[in-house]
């Protein structure tokens, strides 16, 4: 059984390795489960993300090599900031991370940042450099 937990994890820092956006990203939950046929890696419940900018808090999580895409679901996911001199928080019923440093909330999103509150179905946030955009 460790041998068999011990590839499963080299296979996932091998994965993990090879994605620009997870260089400085790191996901700790109960499960995690390597798909090979989908060149993903689910993380399953008590979901925590933690990067140089951002935290979240979630139930699920996927790893995308192919799309190079974190996708966040929980009811809500949970994010808020990682930086002393940038305050946000925020939550939606999905957050997807992207390898340009954009930050999609999908479904019931909210976000408090720098004294504003924005409610909206999708909000787009890039954490490093602050922009922000709210469709509908």
């Amino acid at each position: 059984m460790k041998i068999r937990y011990l590839l499963i994890l080299f296979s996932v820092i091998s994965l993990l390795n090879h994605a620009d956006i997870n260089e400085k990203i790191n996901i700790s939950s109960d499960i995690v489960e390597f798909i090979r046929s989908e060149n993903s890696i689910a993380f399953k419940n008590n979901v925590e993300i933690r990067s140089e900018f951002i935290n979240i808090s979630a139930t699920d999580a996927t790893y995308n090599n192919k799309d190079d895409v974190i996708y966040v679901s929980g009811n809500p996911s949970l994010i808020t900031s990682n930086k002393d001199d940038s305050f946000f928080n925020g939550k939606a019923n999905k957050i997807i991370i992207f390898n340009d440093e954009k930050v999609h909330l999908i479904g019931d999103a909210t976000m408090f940042y720098e004294n504003i509150n924005i409610s909206s179905d999708k909000i787009v946030f890039n954490p490093q450099t602050g922009s922000l955009l709210s469709e509908k």
